[in-house]
């Protein structure tokens, strides 16, 4: 009788929660990156594959990402929440404006347009100070990672809600890799920031620092920065701040990246040893010339087939 009790009061609170997912994007070119061309599928987070040459390919981008979104029940009161790093590219400022306020399963796209600095990081400051007062948890990932999977959200909380002192539910991960001579203490943190947090937590680091962490206007934007200051600090502040970082169990998939989904590549979120060595073995082979060129004839030849 109690279990019944308890398990309809978790399902009561859930329908009484509201979650706002947050994606930052901007309509920039980002680097090509197809390490699986030769690899085959990549084997795991740290090799995914990326290419967005232009600013249409971040529409069609964007046009995959919402329409995943759609399709999926997060499990809980969901709204998609668009930060734009705006660049001035008045094509993608239409496109966003004309999905704001489109209709998905347990919520509504909201669209905002912000000044382009701090890149993810500084949206996603952006998007907590102005939507705090609205949401009881915050998602943040990036427009090329996919947090798509049915229950996406109601599984995060309810790994949060059993997690004692939990302030972070990193999606993809907790690492604390030593990088850019910091120490590993000032590197835990979650993967990519990509997560879900309590609007509570998040409260306890705003009123500490000011800000959620990211790199502000008038500092250097280069891409060291924005990892050491933006991604690593994001979830490191609340780590150092008396929280848990955890990760969701390694049998839990909750995200995938788009170009690889885009082109129907599966990514397998914790290879075995011998597949990570083999996969290593194949991307030194990939860096030298004479490899590429081979590869990249064999694919055209491939191709005109």
């Amino acid at each position: 009788m109690y279990s019944i009790y308890a398990c309809a009061l978790v399902k009561a609170r859930l329908v009484l929660m509201k979650v706002a997912k947050i994606i930052t994007t901007s309509f920039v070119p980002r680097a090509v990156r197809e390490t699986s061309e030769l690899c085959g599928n990549p084997l795991g987070f740290f090799s995914h594959s990326q290419n967005f040459p232009s600013k249409e390919s971040v529409v069609d981008l964007l046009k995959f990402v919402i329409n995943k979104e759609k399709k999926c029940d997060p499990g809980c009161n969901t709204d998609l929440i668009i930060v734009n790093n705006d660049t001035g590219w008045q094509k993608g400022i239409d496109y966003l404006d004309a999905v704001n306020q489109g209709r998905l399963k347990r919520g509504v796209i909201r669209v905002f347009h912000r000044e382009n600095f701090g890149r993810s990081f500084g949206g996603y400051n952006f998007a907590f100070k102005k939507l705090k007062d609205e949401y009881d948890y915050f998602i943040f990932t990036e427009d090329d990672i996919v947090v798509s999977v049915d229950g996406y959200a109601s599984i995060g909380i309810d790994i949060f809600n059993k997690t004692e002192n939990c302030g972070f539910v990193a999606y993809e991960g907790v690492t604390n890799k030593s990088i850019f001579n910091l120490s590993k203490e000032d590197t835990i943190s979650a993967y990519g920031g990509v997560g879900l947090s309590s609007t509570k937590v998040l409260n306890y680091i705003l009123d500490k620092y000011g800000s959620l962490p990211y790199v502000g206007k008038g500092s250097s934007q280069e891409y060291v920065d924005i990892i050491k200051n933006g991604e690593i600090a994001f979830t490191n502040k609340i780590y150092k701040a008396g929280f848990q970082l955890v990760s969701v169990p390694k049998n839990t998939k909750l995200y995938g990246f788009a170009y690889d989904m885009m082109n129907g590549i599966s990514v397998k979120r914790y290879p075995s040893l011998l597949e990570a060595i083999n996969h290593k073995v194949k991307i030194i082979l990939y860096k030298i010339s004479i490899v590429r060129r081979i590869h990249r004839l064999c694919k055209n030849a491939l191709k005109k087939a």
